[in-house]
């Protein structure tokens, strides 16, 4: 649960989006009626427009920084076992527990994975 909701956070919901975004171009493509052809298009319109939306909020400010705070921790963590401990060898850090360390991995992940899909979706916008 707890990685399904920072998953979310990180960028799953553009990632759902895109996935519906998907579905309902192949509906318009199968659509039988101009009616059908007519909801396909609004379903169309309506998930380009929360797509806008998820990424016209990542260039605000107050929506931007919630990433990286929460991502903080576990950088830090990360640089003083790699600096401190392994290449200075001036310490020993206590591992994670092991749901601090599945949020830690999901948290990497979804940086390094959604990261260039959102770079990806911002430079074909005009």
């Amino acid at each position: 649960m707890i990685a399904r909701i920072i998953g979310w956070i990180t960028g799953g919901a553009l990632d759902r989006i895109g996935g519906h975004l998907k579905d309902a171009y192949i509906a318009r493509q199968r659509a039988e009626s101009d009616e059908q052809k007519l909801e396909a298009d609004l379903r169309i319109r309506q998930l380009e427009t929360q797509q806008n939306v998820l990424i016209a909020e990542q260039g605000n400010w107050v929506t931007r920084w919630i990433r990286p705070a929460i991502a903080f921790p576990f950088v830090a963590y990360l640089w003083k076992v790699v600096l401190w401990d392994k290449v200075f060898a001036l310490g020993a850090t206590d591992p994670l527990s092991t749901e601090l360390a599945e949020i830690m991995m999901v948290m990497i992940g979804a940086y390094f994975l959604t990261r260039p899909f959102e770079k990806f979706i911002r430079g074909r916008k005009p």
